[in-house]
């Protein structure tokens, strides 16, 4: 069978969402979702995901986005709790090794997003993290907002770096309406996590793309994060500047001539 999912998603645990489970699963079932990562931020699940992966007919994998010295790190298919970390951003080596050491799989996330390091020296770096990984998020619906070749670059890098290991895609969603707008497509022999786990160490992943979504969400999500954290005043201005920015190209892209179909 093929089954479709969204390997990175946020409930209301990390601190830029407030998506409760129940909205999630069921955005999940609206975009025809088999199955869902709960990648909070330096959070594990709660323990009775461990015990119930299934709700609605739909798997939750557990999972864990680390904030690392060298990135997002998704640890991925965990087999128990491991060490939650909010506020801190820990050794590369130190977060592979707690999702290791869980029994989860250790996926570096939207490699190419940030343009804090040019291509090249990201490149480099991922040459001397890709030992410790066990694969690549190859497409994430947010990353192409900073950088608009992230995905592209980082399909490449699976296939340099990580040619037998695990590739995964997902929206990054910290609001139900961004559930399932990146995905990808799995030929499994059941629907099960243990059987979903064997298909991508096995790389048969048939396909993954993404799908419009309002740039206005990612505001939205950094406004729920200055909430929670009690911003000061230069950090909301901050971010005023930034919903700006975001509905502008929203407009921009509603405003856009639509290609011209052939009838």
């Amino acid at each position: 069978m093929e089954l479709r999912g969204d390997l990175h998603v946020h409930t209301g645990r990390s601190p830029d969402s407030r998506a409760e489970l129940s909205a999630i699963l069921a955005a999940a079932n609206r975009a025809g979702l088999d199955f869902i990562a709960l990648t909070d931020h330096d959070l594990p699940p709660e323990e009775d995901i461990f015990a119930k992966p299934e709700r609605d007919g739909v798997l939750l994998v557990p999972g864990i986005e680390y904030t690392t010295d060298k990135g997002h790190l998704l640890g991925l298919f965990l087999e128990r709790p491991c060490p939650p970390s909010p506020g801190r951003r820990l050794p590369f080596e130190e977060a592979v090794g707690h999702i290791k050491d869980c029994g989860g799989l250790a996926v570096l996330a939207h490699p190419f997003q940030s343009t804090a390091q040019t291509v090249e020296e990201r490149s480099a770096m991922l040459r001397g993290m890709a030992p410790r990984l066990d694969g690549i998020e190859v497409c994430n619906r947010r990353a192409t907002k900073k950088r608009a070749s992230a995905n592209r670059l980082a399909e490449q890098a699976a296939e340099t770096l990580f040619p037998q290991g695990v590739v995964t895609a997902g929206s990054d969603a910290h609001l139900p309406q961004e559930v399932g707008t990146a995905w990808l497509t799995v030929r499994c022999e059941e629907k099960s996590l243990p059987a979903l786990r064997r298909a991508l160490a096995a790389r048969a992943v048939t396909g993954w793309d993404t799908a419009p979504c309002e740039n206005r969400l990612i505001a939205q999500s950094q406004k729920v994060k200055l909430q929670k954290s009690g911003a000061p005043p230069l950090a909301w201005a901050r971010w005023l500047a930034f919903w700006g920015l975001c509905q502008a190209r929203d407009l921009r892209t509603k405003l856009a001539p639509k290609p011209e179909t052939k009838g």
